[in-house]
């Protein structure tokens, strides 16, 4: 069973900005980068089934780099939309209570 992946455009914008990150990090670093989320979208075509986190978003995490791929799946319509791409990294500096 194929489905088609539809990318909303917040999620476009998320991952271009985790791939200048990645860029300004290291020069071709943001290449692997998207290898590896092309990778995980590979997957989603055939199957979309993975753990369902939010009431009808599911979520599929990188396995190379610390994000992960937010969607929904119309089994009907055979369509995966790509919600958001967030990072998964949390800087303990922005957690802090500030009191």
């Amino acid at each position: 069973m194929v489905f088609k992946v539809l990318i909303v455009k917040r999620a476009d914008l998320e991952l271009e900005e985790a791939f200048l990150y990645y860029e300004n990090i290291r020069k071709g670093l943001g290449e692997k980068f998207l290898l590896d989320y092309k990778d995980h979208l590979k997957t989603l075509y055939n199957f979309p089934f993975f753990e369902e986190k939010y009431n009808i978003v599911h979520i599929l995490p990188l396995k190379k780099f610390p994000y992960t791929i937010h969607f929904t799946v119309d089994e009907l319509e055979k369509i995966v939309s790509i919600q958001a791409v967030t990072c998964d990294y949390q800087n303990p500096e922005n957690t802090r209570l500030k009191l």
